[in-house]
């Protein structure tokens, strides 16, 4: 028998199970989402009052460079997007307006472009963009006011940006899931920065990438503390990720575009169910992986990852119920009563 406590909770929680049943298919997450996406230079303050230039991608009201947010959009996730070393932001355009397109504000940092970059000042200028348009976005006259959900917040890069994404996760617990690609250790590292991050995270490594090694990743993930996948794109390579060639690139067995598709795809559906409350498309997520890639993952019983286990956990795991991936606690293939009754003796903790 269930505790009385818990009782009332799990009958409710199984109506959710039951509006699951006749959910219509995933839309194809590597093709653009329901807004328009556009783009503009800004100027972001530090708490100190210091500044520094960032580019914005959002919905907005048409492509055109600029144009206003798009009211529809409501109040979106906002994610911080850290470029590689020596790389400009607007090699990553594809992959920024393809979230923008999905009903996020990406914002990428401009800063610590020189041949001697700060990784930690990288990770602060992540958090700081995130806080200016949060601000921004409850400032009256503002051009970003109600366009941020300030509890919404991801962190994701490229190489270098990577590894400062896993220190910003680190250094900030506000933040609720975080995509690095081809994340290199930093200094401080991102490797022992991974034990301290404890969002839903997933890394993305190129297998054929000769500049970061795809086993580069493989002690941050043995590190991370919370629910977290290492996802290898079959055939891709670390210049594979951003839009054009920069000096040294490598090149794998797959084109650019092929590449950049599965980007889309893969950091598209991670942040739509961990930050829009996508549960639809958790098992897509969490189940078994893509065309083009391999996928290790690691599940814990916190899958809102707030710090508890509770009734929004319990509901997440039903939404999954009978399916592989994400709640399969006991790791069995499936998810199952044996799940819920290894997240109920977790209860509370």
């Amino acid at each position: 028998m269930l505790p009385e406590a818990l009782r009332g909770r799990v009958s409710l929680l199984a109506l959710v199970l039951a509006a699951c049943v006749g959910r219509s298919p995933a839309a194809d997450l590597a093709q653009p989402g329901p807004f328009t996406a556009s783009r503009r230079d800004v100027t972001v303050v530090r708490s100190g009052g210091s500044t520094f230039a960032a580019t914005m991608h959002y919905p907005a009201t048409a492509s055109t460079l600029g144009s206003p947010f798009d009211p529809a959009a409501g109040a979106c996730p906002v994610v911080a997007f850290g470029h590689g070393f020596v790389t400009t932001v607007d090699r990553y355009v594809s992959t920024s307006a393809h979230l923008a397109s999905w009903g996020f504000v990406v914002i990428l940092p401009q800063t610590q472009g020189g041949l001697s970059p700060s990784h930690s000042a990288l990770a602060a200028d992540l958090v700081a963009s995130m806080d200016w348009l949060a601000a921004e976005s409850v400032r009256a006259g503002s051009p970003w006011f109600g366009s941020i959900d300030a509890d919404r917040r991801g962190v994701m890069g490229h190489s270098m940006g990577g590894g400062c994404s896993l220190l910003a996760a680190a250094q900030d617990p506000r933040i609720r899931a975080a995509v690095p690609m081809a994340a290199a250790d930093t200094n401080p590292s991102s490797v022992t920065a991974s034990a301290s991050v404890h969002c839903p995270t997933r890394l993305v490594v190129a297998s054929q990438d000769t500049i970061v090694p795809p086993t580069t990743a493989d002690p941050m993930f043995a590190n991370l503390s919370g629910e977290s996948q290492l996802l290898s794109i079959t055939g891709g390579s670390h210049c594979g990720f951003i839009d054009t060639a920069i000096l040294f690139c490598d090149s794998g067995s797959i084109t650019r575009a092929a590449q950049l598709a599965i980007v889309r795809r893969e950091v598209a559906g991670f942040l739509l169910v961990h930050l829009a409350d996508r549960a639809d498309l958790a098992a897509e997520v969490w189940g078994p992986a893509g065309s083009g890639t391999t996928r290790q993952a690691r599940t814990v019983a916190d899958l809102d990852g707030n710090g508890t286990v509770d009734a929004g956990d319990l509901g997440a795991l039903l939404l999954g119920f009978g399916q592989p991936g994400r709640g399969d606690l006991d790791g069995n293939g499936t998810i199952d009563a044996g799940d819920i009754g290894a997240m109920l003796l977790l209860w509370g903790t």
